[in-house]
C-alpha cells in the first residue's frame, strides 16, 4: 500500500475530512494509505506552519490559500494546487464591549491578525477601504501573532479588540456573548465582486505531483468521497468537527459555515480568475512589507 503523509494544524479543519477518510477507509479504496501530521500552528511572516513541514519533506500534502500558493512561486519551497478544498475565509470577531459595531470603528484600534499578509486581513482591509475610504493596516494598530492560538489568548485577554481569526472559531467564541461576529470575510468577498471559486486548495511539491499522478488522483477521490459523506450524514460530521463543550447552536452555525465554504469540484480557471480579482484588490492597496 502506497502512503500520503499529509499535513494539517490540529485544530484546522481539513482535518475533520481527514478522520474521516480514515475511518470510513476512503484512502484505502484508492489506493493508499493517508498518514495524518497534525501539529502545531506557528508560522511566521512567509509562510504558515505546514508549509515549513512541507519544505522540510515531513510531509507530502498541505492545504494553502491562493496568495500563499502564489507567493511561494518566489521562493525556494513553491506549492503546487493540485485540487480546491473551498472558499476556506475567516472572521472578524470583536469583542462585545469595545463597542465596535463595524468596519468604519476600526480606525484607531487594536487588531490582532495572524499575518499581515493573511487573506482574510487583505479583504478585509480593501472592504474597508472601499466602505469607509480608510485602510485599517496603517490607520489602525496592527499586531500580527503569527499563530491563531496567540491570536485567541490575545483576544480573549483583552490585548486587542478585533481578530481576523480562522471561520470555525467563530461560532464558539460568539456563543458566550462576550464576542460578536463583526463580518464574515465570505461576505466580504461578495461584496468586493470575487469570483465564484475556491480561495483555498490542497497542494504539494511541483516534484511531488508530476512523480505522483496516481496518487494524487486517488488523494483526490478520497477526499470527494469524504466530502459527500460529511454533507449527507450529520451526525457523522458531528463526530468529526466537534469538540467538548459544543452545543447545538454553536454546531448548527458550525456547519452552515462549512457548507457554505466546502468544494468538491475543480471550477475552470479558478487560479486564472483569482489572479484577476487579488491584483484589482492591490491596485487600491499598499501590500504589507513582508506579503
Amino acid at each position: 500500500m502506497i502512503f500520503l503523509r499529509a499535513a494539517f494544524e490540529s485544530s484546522g479543519s481539513p482535518s475533520w475530512i481527514m478522520r474521516a477518510i480514515r475511518a470510513q477507509a476512503f484512502d484505502r479504496r484508492h489506493g493508499f494509505d493517508l498518514e495524518l501530521v497534525l501539529g502545531g500552528d506557528v508560522g511566521d511572516r512567509r509562510a504558515q506552519a505546514t508549509q515549513h513541514v512541507l519544505a522540510q519533506g515531513r510531509a507530502d500534502l498541505i492545504d494553502a490559500d491562493w496568495l500563499s500558493i502564489a507567493r511561494s512561486q518566489d521562493t525556494d519551497a513553491p506549492l503546487k494546487a493540485i485540487f480546491p478544498y473551498g472558499k476556506i475565509v475567516g472572521a472578524l470577531v470583536a469583542a462585545s464591549a469595545s463597542g465596535i459595531q463595524n468596519l468604519a470603528d476600526l480606525r484607531g484600534r487594536r487588531v490582532g491578525v495572524i499575518r499581515a499578509s493573511d487573506k482574510n486581513w487583505f479583504v478585509a482591509r480593501a472592504a474597508c477601504r472601499k466602505r469607509h475610504g480608510f485602510d485599517p493596516q496603517s490607520d489602525a494598530q496592527v499586531a500580527e501573532a503569527f499563530s491563531k492560538t496567540t491570536l485567541l489568548r490575545w483576544l480573549e485577554a483583552g490585548e486587542v479588540e478585533v481578530a481576523a481569526l480562522p471561520w470555525h472559531l467563530a461560532p464558539r467564541l460568539t456563543a458566550s456573548g462576550k464576542f460578536r461576529l463583526l463580518c464574515d470575510v465570505l461576505d466580504l468577498l461578495d461584496e468586493l465582486g470575487a469570483p465564484c471559486v475556491p480561495t483555498t486548495f490542497f497542494a504539494t511539491r511541483p516534484e511531488f505531483a508530476a512523480s505522483h499522478p496516481a496518487l494524487i488522483a486517488g488523494f483526490i477521490g478520497a477526499y470527494r468521497d469524504a466530502v459527500a459523506f460529511l454533507r449527507a450524514d450529520e451526525n457523522a460530521w458531528r463526530e468529526a468537527a466537534a469538540q467538548p463543550g459544543d452545543d447545538s447552536a454553536v454546531l448548527a452555525a458550525l456547519r452552515a459555515a462549512w457548507l457554505r465554504r466546502i468544494c468538491d469540484e475543480r471550477p475552470e480557471n479558478a487560479t486564472h480568475r483569482l489572479d484577476d480579482f487579488f491584483e484589482r484588490l492591490s491596485r487600491d492597496l499598499l501590500v504589507p512589507e513582508h506579503a
